[in-house]
């Protein structure tokens, strides 16, 4: 299915702003750290068995359960019970992400049975908040809700002072989109995002390329979130990095590196074990 805007939440400023302020300071979740580079948390306000610490994401088929951290955010779990068909809703997550930090571009749910329907409704954002997906770039606009197709690659990043909060909903991979979005408003078609990132080039690319003069294990990870960020800011697609990264570590001739590569191209687009997580 194709990523799409479904529709507008209007927010009660008050509201949401003292559920942002308690979310401030709420204990967020490590899982799914071997994702981001730089700093990306979630904290779980719906899942599976209500309980706080159950923060990974596996395939099941009942109704979610609000945590505690969920019901203490009222105004949150009322723009659950509201905009979203909550018998249908697997999983709840509020997503920050901070100064610019990145999602590695990736697919989901490789490690599960099954997808899931995921949709996002934006709490803070700005400007400099932007998702890609291939060679797109687009932003999600505040109070916009979006469906997400997670098994694509795609990425995420924050390049502002102030962080890009998200509530991410995940329901049973059965349902259409549109069906478990409610009483939304039709949003306004001249938000789209003009694509302003500079043409890549062959000269940008042999610069890239230049890293394997000096890529070794003790930098391989700063050299990685270099290259996943680069297609944020140049019209490029996001899984490209993972070409760029094969052939630094082929004209560097080191095999350990070589192996790291494509270790991580596989976890990232290909295929992971359930529980699996990526060490680089």
């Amino acid at each position: 299915m194709t990523t799409r805007i479904l529709g507008l939440v209007e927010f009660d400023q008050k509201r949401l702003k003292v559920d942002l302020a308690t979310l401030a300071q709420a204990k967020f979740s490590t899982a799914y750290s071997d994702f981001a580079c730089g700093k990306w948390e979630a904290c779980i306000l719906r899942n599976r068995s209500g309980t706080q610490d159950e923060d990974t994401v596996v395939s099941h088929h009942v109704p979610a359960i609000a945590t505690p951290l969920g019901q203490s955010l009222s105004y949150f779990n009322e723009l659950l019970e509201t905009h979203f068909d909550t018998n249908a809703m697997r999983y709840a997550r509020i997503i920050r992400i901070s100064e610019n930090a990145c999602i590695i571009p990736h697919r989901d749910y490789l490690e599960l049975d099954a997808e899931f329907v995921r949709v996002h409704l934006v709490l803070a954002t700005n400007e400099r908040c932007m998702n890609t997906e291939n060679d797109r770039i687009y932003h999600m606009g505040l109070g916009e809700i979006w469906f997400l197709d997670a098994s694509v690659p795609h990425s995420a990043g924050c390049f502002s002072l102030t962080p890009r909060i998200h509530l991410m909903v995940d329901f049973e991979g059965t349902h259409l989109p549109e069906a478990v979005v409610r009483q939304t408003k039709q949003p306004l078609e001249s938000n789209a995002m003009v694509d302003a990132r500079e043409k890549w080039s062959k000269e940008t690319l042999e610069c890239v390329l230049g890293l394997s003069e000096i890529i070794s294990e003790a930098n391989y990870r700063e050299i990685v979130s270099i290259l996943a960020k680069l297609h944020f800011f140049y019209k490029i697609d996001c899984q490209a990095m993972y070409g760029w990264l094969q052939e630094l570590c082929r004209r560097r001739g080191d095999p350990i590196l070589i192996e790291k590569t494509n270790m991580l191209e596989r976890f990232y687009l290909i295929d992971r074990a359930a529980g699996e997580v990526m060490s680089y």
